[in-house]
């Protein structure tokens, strides 16, 4: 996978477009398979702009127009969403412990055809696919406005501010919003830590591996969610009120699980202040040289 910086790299610019185009590629590859089931095409895709925008603000500071580019690959997986949601019911909910006869009863009741059929949505994925391109063409121009760890250092120490403080504010949240805002900061925090494990290999496989773990809880936190609204939403006939009660008992608890998870991994890689987490990988990149 090429979505790294070189240790030390001398060109942040040509390291920054490298993994950008690595991406759109991927993109690419993805949206042509021909074997690759619809669902699958969209969960890539959207990855793939996350990744993309979670690269995009590592450097964004030193980066001209990198708001306008977020917020374009924003829209054009936010197209994708629906898609997304109606497929994550499913699988979320094959992986919740409920009862034979209430799980049966609940993936008939939320049985329904995707919005639009099967040519809507490869409209979609068309459509999808030429934003990408147009986005792609875009970032060969990209330019730092500087070099070095000079183009790293304020996007890396931002991250780490605005994790901590999302962090601190999902522990306080009186409502969901928070969560779903430090979902979103602990995608970057993690992907910033892909982008430059290679400044201590042995150390940060380790970091990636707690922030993928952490990201896996916050995604199962906010699925759970998804699937419970699902419940609350169906006809009175569609389930059984024993059947919804214990659906609704068992996402409430795996929620609270997947959140308490979530908060403790997050405690330990957001311990460090943003100007010592810099810092510390500041030493590893010169060292890496």
């Amino acid at each position: 996978m090429g979505y790294r910086f070189k240790a030390g790299e001398k060109s942040m610019t040509e390291g920054l477009r490298r993994v950008a185009a690595d991406e759109f590629a991927l993109i690419r590859q993805r949206l042509a398979d021909k074997s690759l089931p619809l669902p699958r095409k969209v969960h890539e895709g959207r990855k793939a702009t996350k990744r993309l925008r979670a690269l995009i603000r590592l450097v964004a500071p030193v980066l001209p127009d990198a708001h306008d580019d977020i917020a374009a690959l924003r829209a054009a997986a936010g197209q994708l969403s629906a898609l997304r949601d109606t497929g994550a019911l499913a699988e979320t909910l094959g992986r919740l412990a409920l009862p034979d006869t209430a799980a049966a009863s609940l993936t008939e009741a939320l049985a329904t055809k995707p919005a639009g059929g099967v040519m809507a949505q490869r409209r979609l994925i068309t459509a999808f696919g030429a934003e990408m391109e147009a986005a792609a063409l875009r970032a060969e121009g990209w330019t730092l406005d500087r070099e070095g760890w000079d183009a790293l250092a304020p996007g890396l120490e931002r991250t780490q501010r605005r994790f901590r403080k999302a962090l601190d504010g999902a522990r306080r949240a009186e409502d969901q919003d928070p969560v779903h805002v430090f979902r979103k900061r602990a995608k970057d925090h993690w992907y910033h830590t892909l982008l430059l494990r290679r400044v201590f290999p042995e150390v940060m496989s380790g970091y990636a591996a707690a922030g993928e773990q952490l990201c896996d809880d916050l995604g199962d936190w906010r699925d759970l969610g998804l699937l419970e609204a699902a419940v609350h939403g169906l006809p009175a006939h569609a389930l059984s009120k024993a059947d919804a009660g214990t659906a609704l008992d068992a996402i409430t608890k795996a929620r609270r699980r997947a959140l308490r998870r979530a908060f403790r991994i997050a405690g330990r890689l957001a311990s460090e202040t943003p100007d010592a987490y810099a810092q510390r990988l500041k030493d590893w990149w010169k060292a890496a040289r």
